[in-house]
């Protein structure tokens, strides 16, 4: 008992010096792992530091993207609008405006969804202007107006004053006025707002002196409008109490019937005062702001066993000998790398010895292209001599071809056979003919069984 005691202590002690043993290996074998690691996360951090200016530029070309659900005096500040109105708001409004406004029940009646969708998406990619709302009609236009005022993360007529409003609503008619007026000066009112504001209840009153014709009066006009442009930002009165709502409408529907009196300081520009012409996302584009090319890094890699050598680069061709072939594709593609006509050499004709004629020289010489923007340019005072027409191929050395594996062109080939033709079936082996003719034998044994 205790020889075998002493046996499993040996045997014990022999892996434990074995694993000891093999620290070594398993260290390089990490140590080789981390350099790979390493190497991986160098490239990836080249990469990524080439290609931060290039998010850094689309960032600034979209710079105040998205619209709608941006604040008013962050999206004036992002685009050239120096009309100071929010250009969803001008641009709808403009567009109302050249329709007609006797359309029945604006604001009221609803859109297409997938209309107002459209105009949205259009909006918020930078690529909508007065020409492409041709085909909206009244609908859509009056629903992405009230969709961008219920989106502003404040309210148009004050986050701070909705109380005040509510109070305002409350009160009687000739104190009504008063309160009125001084919550359209107040300070908390940002003066952006109050831009919008009279540019929107201008064309609000518009639309209500058409009410026989649209049957929107300044009544109807205030219901559907005050949610979108006045709304509680810290929730504390219920939202079910009518007399709120009821009295925030009455203050809407005051401003557009005396929208001449509120704002009668202010001066009446026409609807497309300003408007840009073009899209939002052509305006926004920075004139120089492309960063440098720089190619991509190829991460590094090391040398793996049994790998075979990366092919050798291709010859180069030397195009100054007459007996060489370049290809075509690599002289037409980098015209920037042929000699120019005043860098060949001075060689005379191997045929005639003579120089060539002098106008055909003037005019190849003018035509020279620039490598670098493609147009063509004129020299200004051309040389004292015109350039030598390239050497020609000598008639007894052969031009190699470009495809010498290919058969010699007198060679006929057979012609294949029509579609409509059907292939002759091949004859089957002796061995699958003979196990064929047993199978076909034993089924009928058994067939014969059966019965």
């Amino acid at each position: 008992m205790a020889r075998k005691v002493e046996q499993a202590r040996d045997l014990l002690a022999t892996d434990m010096m074995a694993f000891m043993s093999k620290d070594a290996d398993l260290a390089k074998m990490i140590a080789k792992f981390l350099d790979f690691k390493l190497d991986y996360h160098s490239s990836i951090a080249d990469q990524v530091l080439l290609t931060q200016p290039k998010v850094d530029a689309i960032l600034l070309t979209k710079r105040g993207f998205p619209i709608f659900g941006s604040s008013l005096a962050s999206h004036l500040a992002s685009f050239p609008l120096h009309s100071g109105i929010a250009f969803p708001l001008q641009l709808c409004i403009t567009r109302l405006v050249r329709l007609g406004l006797e359309e029945e029940g604006l604001f009221r009646l609803a859109a297409g969804s997938s209309k107002v969708k459209k105009l949205r998406a259009e909006l918020e990619a930078g690529l909508c202007s007065l020409p492409s709302l041709e085909t909206a009609d009244h609908h859509v236009l009056t629903a992405t107006i009230k969709s961008y005022l219920r989106e502003l993360p404040d309210p148009l007529m004050g986050a701070d004053l909705y109380q005040d409003w509510v109070e305002t609503g409350q009160l009687d008619e000739e104190d009504r006025f008063d309160a009125i007026w001084n919550l359209l000066q107040h300070e908390q009112l940002p003066r952006e707002n109050y831009r919008n504001i009279q540019y929107l209840f201008k064309f609000l009153h518009a639309v209500s002196s058409l009410e026989e014709k649209n049957k929107m009066s300044a009544s109807n006009l205030a219901i559907v409008i005050t949610p979108n442009v006045i709304w509680e930002c810290e929730s504390v009165h219920d939202p079910l109490d009518v007399t709120v709502g009821s009295a925030l409408a009455q203050v809407v529907e005051l401003i557009i019937t005396k929208y001449e009196w509120f704002f009668q300081n202010d001066a009446s520009l026409p609807w497309d005062h300003l408007l840009p012409t073009s899209p939002l996302g052509l305006l926004c584009q920075p004139l120089s702001t492309s960063p440098p090319f720089h190619p991509s890094p190829v991460p590094t890699t090391r040398d793996r066993k049994g790998k075979g050598k990366k092919a050798p680069p291709p010859p180069s061709t030397d195009f100054s000998s007459p007996s060489s072939s370049p290809s075509p594709s690599r002289v037409t593609s980098s015209p920037s790398h042929l000699p120019s006509p005043a860098t060949l050499p001075r060689t005379e004709s191997p045929q005639t010895g003579h120089q060539p004629n002098n106008t055909s020289g003037e005019s190849s010489y003018q035509r020279s292209k620039s490598a670098e923007g493609g147009k063509h340019k004129t020299a200004s005072q051309p040389p004292s001599q015109p350039p030598p027409s390239p050497p020609q191929p000598t008639p007894s050395l052969p031009t190699p071809s470009l495809y010498p594996d290919l058969p010699p062109q007198d060679r006929t080939f057979p012609i294949p056979a029509p579609r409509s033709v059907k292939p002759a079936i091949p004859s089957k082996p002796e061995g699958i003919t003979r196990n064929a003719s047993m199978r076909a034998a034993d089924q009928a044994r058994k067939d014969s069984t059966d019965l």
